[in-house]
Protein backbone atom coordinates (compact mmCIF):
# COMPACT_ATOMS: atom_id res chain seq x y z
CA UNK A 1 0.00 0.00 0.00
CA UNK A 2 1.72 3.25 -1.36
CA UNK A 3 2.05 5.78 1.55
CA UNK A 4 1.73 2.55 4.54
CA UNK A 5 3.89 3.59 7.55
CA UNK A 6 6.46 0.56 8.14
CA UNK A 7 6.06 1.56 11.84
CA UNK A 8 2.63 2.46 12.56
CA UNK A 9 2.56 1.86 15.85
CA UNK A 10 5.11 4.05 17.89
CA UNK A 11 6.40 3.11 22.06
CA UNK A 12 7.42 6.37 23.46
CA UNK A 13 9.80 5.92 26.76
CA UNK A 14 10.80 9.04 27.66
CA UNK A 15 13.61 9.80 30.68
CA UNK A 16 12.12 13.58 31.18
CA UNK A 17 15.22 14.81 32.98
CA UNK A 18 17.66 13.49 30.56
CA UNK A 19 19.63 16.42 29.36
CA UNK A 20 18.66 18.67 32.42
CA UNK A 21 15.61 18.95 31.21
CA UNK A 22 15.82 18.22 27.27
CA UNK A 23 14.10 15.15 27.58
CA UNK A 24 10.73 15.94 28.34
CA UNK A 25 10.78 18.91 25.77
CA UNK A 26 12.38 16.42 23.38
CA UNK A 27 9.53 13.72 23.84
CA UNK A 28 6.62 15.84 23.46
CA UNK A 29 7.90 17.44 20.20
CA UNK A 30 8.96 13.90 18.88
CA UNK A 31 5.52 12.55 19.87
CA UNK A 32 4.20 15.81 17.72
CA UNK A 33 6.19 15.04 14.38
CA UNK A 34 5.22 11.45 15.00
CA UNK A 35 1.84 12.04 15.15
CA UNK A 36 1.79 14.41 12.20
CA UNK A 37 2.88 11.64 10.22
CA UNK A 38 0.37 9.31 11.37
CA UNK A 39 1.82 7.46 13.47
CA UNK A 40 -0.03 6.29 16.96
CA UNK A 41 2.03 7.04 19.70
CA UNK A 42 1.81 4.66 23.31
CA UNK A 43 3.29 6.79 25.88
CA UNK A 44 4.80 3.98 28.19
CA UNK A 45 6.77 6.13 30.35
CA UNK A 46 6.67 5.92 34.59
CA UNK A 47 7.63 7.51 37.32
CA UNK A 48 10.59 5.69 37.89
CA UNK A 49 12.78 3.14 35.62
CA UNK A 50 11.51 -0.07 36.45
CA UNK A 51 7.85 1.03 35.95
CA UNK A 52 8.59 2.64 31.97
CA UNK A 53 10.87 -0.48 31.76
CA UNK A 54 7.77 -2.79 32.69
CA UNK A 55 5.18 -1.15 30.34
CA UNK A 56 7.71 -1.15 27.82
CA UNK A 57 8.14 -4.72 28.13
CA UNK A 58 4.49 -5.39 28.02
CA UNK A 59 3.53 -3.55 25.21
CA UNK A 60 6.80 -5.52 23.39
CA UNK A 61 5.47 -8.88 24.62
CA UNK A 62 2.01 -8.17 23.27
CA UNK A 63 3.04 -6.99 19.93
CA UNK A 64 1.37 -3.89 20.89
CA UNK A 65 4.34 -1.66 19.32
CA UNK A 66 6.23 -1.39 15.68
CA UNK A 67 9.01 0.36 17.01
CA UNK A 68 10.47 0.88 20.31
CA UNK A 69 11.71 4.91 20.62
CA UNK A 70 13.47 6.05 23.24
CA UNK A 71 14.23 9.65 24.31
CA UNK A 72 17.34 10.59 26.97
CA UNK A 73 20.85 9.87 27.13
CA UNK A 74 22.74 6.97 27.14
CA UNK A 75 21.16 4.86 29.87
CA UNK A 76 17.82 5.39 28.17
CA UNK A 77 19.66 3.76 25.20
CA UNK A 78 20.82 1.04 27.88
CA UNK A 79 17.59 0.36 28.70
CA UNK A 80 16.31 0.35 25.36
CA UNK A 81 18.98 -1.85 23.63
CA UNK A 82 17.85 -5.10 26.63
CA UNK A 83 14.25 -4.50 26.07
CA UNK A 84 14.65 -4.88 22.40
CA UNK A 85 17.27 -7.66 22.58
CA UNK A 86 16.43 -10.89 21.15
CA UNK A 87 12.96 -9.14 19.44
CA UNK A 88 12.46 -7.95 16.16
CA UNK A 89 10.85 -4.72 17.35
CA UNK A 90 13.80 -2.28 16.40
CA UNK A 91 14.81 0.62 18.63
CA UNK A 92 14.79 4.49 17.86
CA UNK A 93 16.72 7.22 19.53
CA UNK A 94 15.91 10.61 20.00
CA UNK A 95 19.45 11.63 22.00
CA UNK A 96 18.74 14.37 24.81
CA UNK A 97 21.05 13.30 26.99
CA UNK A 98 24.07 15.18 28.25
CA UNK A 99 26.98 13.50 26.30
CA UNK A 100 24.96 10.81 23.81
CA UNK A 101 27.38 9.04 23.02
CA UNK A 102 26.06 6.07 21.78
CA UNK A 103 23.77 8.16 19.36
CA UNK A 104 26.94 9.53 18.49
CA UNK A 105 28.74 6.50 17.78
CA UNK A 106 25.78 5.38 15.86
CA UNK A 107 26.00 7.70 13.64
CA UNK A 108 22.30 9.20 14.42
CA UNK A 109 20.70 12.77 14.83
CA UNK A 110 22.18 14.12 18.47
CA UNK A 111 19.51 16.61 19.92
CA UNK A 112 17.17 17.00 16.96
CA UNK A 113 14.11 15.12 18.12
CA UNK A 114 12.72 16.68 14.80
CA UNK A 115 15.28 14.26 12.39
CA UNK A 116 15.25 11.40 15.47
CA UNK A 117 11.57 11.45 14.15
CA UNK A 118 12.20 11.42 10.60
CA UNK A 119 13.78 8.51 10.86
CA UNK A 120 11.28 6.62 12.58
CA UNK A 121 8.62 7.79 9.97
CA UNK A 122 11.64 6.86 7.61
CA UNK A 123 11.43 3.06 8.32
CA UNK A 124 15.34 2.83 7.42
CA UNK A 125 16.52 0.22 10.09
CA UNK A 126 20.25 -1.28 10.45
CA UNK A 127 21.26 -4.44 12.65
CA UNK A 128 23.41 -4.20 15.28
CA UNK A 129 25.26 -6.73 17.25
CA UNK A 130 24.75 -5.85 20.79
CA UNK A 131 27.32 -7.83 21.82
CA UNK A 132 30.06 -6.66 19.34
CA UNK A 133 28.55 -3.12 19.53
Amino acid sequence: MPGALAFPRVGLLTNPTAGRGRGAAYGAQAAAVLQAAGHVVVDLSGPDEATAAGRAREALDAYRIDVLAVVGGDGMVHLGANLCAGRSTPLAVVAAGSGNDNARELGLPVRSPLAAAALVTGGRTRALDLRRW
